[in-house]
């Protein structure tokens, strides 16, 4: 299941913590028990054949009816225990973990909070793909694939290094559009935000470099090598500090949500979740 939704051994192996080749053993011990070939092997990663594809549904049927058992058990006991995986693509500061582990030791003390970082676009696979019982992540637009919550807009600052205050402080977007800028990946909602900017302007970013995690814009951008957005607290920071100049030319938003799967809404861990997300956001 992880490997069909990740897409490649390198990723499961990182969400499984687990090796590459221990993985792909097992693939191929499971396709040999089954005597169905589940994957082909590409030059992009792993991709699951037409048999592997159906036997992927009946697992989800399977895992529904565990889940269904394992919910009923819960019930009947009257108490949530277990082990709750919370995916956090981002500071697990400015996602309130600290206070959400202290709802979850007060309220649901047999619940034992697991927490995973990873990037927003593999988070959401995950919750799909069940690694994760929920998880924060950003979105442009309300997520389909997943059930969301939204908990907060989260503004997004144009930043530079401190050295271009002069060419950045009387900067338009047209002007903004010619600086090297230091990209997200395409599956990113910062990426997703600002070519819905630019095309609504009529513009073409110049993108010198793409980077797929927070630290390296934060380190990029200090070292003067483009401009980029990042969150208003973390652009705060950098400005205190002396390394950034925050263009005041404006700002963008992008959704920040707390994510289940679909069929898991009654599970009484994701719902011990979703409780305390509530309360530590104060969601109304």
């Amino acid at each position: 299941m992880v490997v069909a939704d990740a897409g490649n051994l390198t990723r499961a192996a990182k969400i499984l913590h687990a090796s590459q080749s221990t993985i792909s053993l097992h693939i191929k011990s499971l396709e040999k028990e089954l005597d169905v070939c589940l994957f082909l092997r590409t030059p992009k990663g792993m991709e699951l054949t037409p048999e592997g594809g159906a036997l992927r549904e009946k697992a989800l049927d399977i895992l529904d009816s565990v889940e269904k058992m394992e919910s009923a058990a819960h019930d009947l006991r009257g108490d949530v225990s277990g082990s709750a995986r919370v995916g956090l693509q981002t500071s697990p500061v400015y996602l309130r973990t600290p206070q959400l582990t202290k709802c979850i030791k007060e309220n649901y003390p047999g619940l034992n909070l697991q927490f995973a970082q990873n990037q927003t676009w593999a988070m959401r696979r995950e919750v799909v793909g069940r690694s994760l019982e929920g998880g924060f992540f950003y979105s442009v637009d309300v997520p389909e694939d997943v059930k969301g919550i939204l908990l907060d807009n989260t503004v997004l600052r144009v930043v530079g290094p401190a050295s271009w205050q002069a060419k950045m402080e009387e900067a338009k977007w047209e002007d903004l559009a010619k600086l090297p800028w230091i990209w997200t990946p395409s599956e990113c909602s910062f990426s997703q935000k600002l070519n819905e900017k630019f095309h609504l302007l009529g513009l073409e970013a110049s993108k010198s470099m793409t980077a797929d995690s927070e630290e390296a814009h934060n380190a990029l951008v200090r070292s003067e090598h483009g401009v980029t957005v990042m969150r208003d607290d973390e652009a705060r920071e950098g400005e205190a500090s002396g390394s950034f100049y925050i263009w005041p030319g404006g700002y963008l938003e992008v959704g920040l949500y707390f994510g289940f799967h679909k069929q898991r809404v009654a599970d009484p861990v994701v719902k011990a979740l979703i409780d305390c997300v509530e309360k530590v956001w104060k969601c109304e």
